[in-house]
């Protein structure tokens, strides 16, 4: 077969070829019996699906997800959506048809007593000006489409995946984000050679700060 390089798909049918189809499905575990009940919620291709960080493995209300323009067809994440779990209604919006959205992110409104009610934020990119734009949404219309866009001056690339944070991790200047990009360049090239020596140690579940730890200054080096 031919290898796939980029751009791997540039018309419908290409990328059709190269992907799968989409649907969103919940599963149901009992603890006390150990039986799983699968149903599918959503039979649009949908991607990205998050809800709100504080309802994260708790029972929730609203799902967050980018969709395609094509019911249950083949396509690629493009709009953005927001699924009712009790009713199975689905509040949309869809862009232009060369414009497409990517993961979408919630972010909490503080002074809401409504727990659902926030912002959904996303990035989107124009593929006719090869440009994005971060896009933002009230979490409960998203019907109504971005109450704020903002340009970004440079095109990111489709797919590109975000979260949203408080937390001091948001905080780091430009030396933490060097160090850090240079632990993660030094994991991924040894990542070979310990998959391939027998070894009692493993790189896999370690914190950046636990391998600066573990290999000292060296392996900044």
């Amino acid at each position: 077969d031919k290898p796939i390089q980029w751009p791997w798909a540039s018309t419908e049918a290409e990328y059709q070829s190269y992907s799968s189809q989409r649907s969103m499905w919940r599963y149901t575990i009992n603890s006390k019996t150990g039986s799983v009940e699968k149903k599918q919620i959503l039979d649009t291709q949908c991607f990205f699906g998050t809800v709100h960080p504080n309802q994260s493995t708790k029972a929730h209300k609203h799902v967050y997800i980018a969709l395609g323009s094509q019911g249950d067809g083949i396509a690629p994440p493009q709009g953005i959506g927001r699924l009712d779990c009790d009713t199975n209604a689905l509040d949309s919006w869809m862009p232009e048809s060369y414009q497409f959205c990517g993961e979408p992110m919630f972010a909490e409104k503080t002074d809401s007593s409504d727990e659902n009610d926030g912002y959904i934020l996303t990035v989107l990119f124009d593929g006719k000006q090869e440009q994005s734009e971060m896009l933002i949404f009230e979490s409960l219309d998203i019907a109504k489409g971005p109450i704020t866009r903002i340009p970004l001056g440079i095109g990111i690339p489709h797919g590109l995946h975000g979260i949203w944070t408080t937390s001091k991790e948001a905080q780091w200047d430009g030396e933490e984000i060097m160090r850090r990009a240079k632990l993660a360049d030094k994991m991924e090239s040894r990542g070979n050679m310990w998959n391939e020596v027998k070894s009692d140690f493993s790189g896999l579940g370690l914190r950046f700060d636990d391998m600066e730890e573990y290999f000292g200054d060296s392996f900044l080096s």
